[in-house]
């Protein structure tokens, strides 16, 4: 190999190590930037011991049916002295947010930085922007005493099989998870119990119990009300064994 080869190779050498250190101290960056969202957004809500998150779409006009079921849920949970939290958007979330301020209560809302969409509502009285999905979702679903799903669209689906998953498999407490609204949410509970439970047989037959389906506000209070996080922690610790035992069985019989 020619002088002028290795000295080429030399110098690509020395960019890629420029460009993978530029990556790493991007990413070091990055990461200390998701920590302070977190010190931030526990700030908030160590304030608050019980803490309801409502999740729905951001789309929906305030004279939708679920907008104004998220609103009378939202003013019935804050006048049981649960801060009501949201993504701090509009449709659903400002709808929520706007019936726990109106009963006294405490709206939180963890906005989203969106150049181009979301923008935080004006009825929280604690809030915070976060600049990352991740942060953000972890600290609306962390020690929460129960989440509330009410129509909505990807985002919403997405945060409902996510709290669905971490519940299934013992890595959150098991709080109640509520789906509002029978009539958005019936075909979905018929494909999961027909196709994912009966036909495939790809979640245990208890799982079809992680949730419930409701029009009734007071049964949603109910529930959320009879079982403290304490509780919840534990039955997600036993949870948890249940699964690393069937995990292991599993292991044990392809080997």
């Amino acid at each position: 190999m020619g002088d002028e080869a290795m000295a080429l190779r030399r110098k690509n050498a020395k960019n890629h190590l420029l460009i993978r250190q530029k990556l790493i101290d991007a990413k070091e960056g990055k990461l200390g930037r998701v920590v302070d969202e977190f010190e931030h957004a526990f700030d908030i809500l160590s304030k608050y011991p019980h803490t309801i998150t409502i999740f729905g779409s951001a789309r929906l006009p305030q004279g939708h049916p679920a907008c104004k079921q998220a609103f009378a849920m939202a003013w019935a949970l804050a006048k049981h002295d649960y801060a009501v939290m949201t993504g701090g958007g509009g449709g659903v979330m400002q709808a929520a947010n706007h019936g726990a301020l109106k009963a006294g209560g405490t709206s939180i809302g963890f906005n989203i930085h969106l150049p181009t969409e979301q923008k935080l509502n004006k009825y929280t009285n604690a809030n915070y922007e976060f600049e990352h999905f991740f942060a953000r979702k972890v600290a609306m679903t962390l020690d929460a005493s129960g989440y509330i799903f009410c129509a909505g669209g990807f985002g919403t689906f997405d945060e409902l099989f996510e709290i669905l998953t971490l519940t299934q498999t013992g890595n959150i407490p098991r709080v109640p998870i509520v789906l509002l609204g029978s009539d958005f949410w019936q075909p979905m509970d018929r494909f999961i119990k027909r196709m994912l439970a009966d036909e495939f047989e790809v979640i245990e037959p208890e799982d079809r119990d992680l949730y419930i389906i409701t029009d009734d506000i007071t049964e949603v209070i109910e529930a959320v009300s009879k079982q403290s996080l304490e509780e919840a922690r534990e039955e997600m610790n036993i949870r948890a064994e249940k699964m690393k035992r069937r995990w292991e069985r599993q292991r044990n019989e392809e080997e």
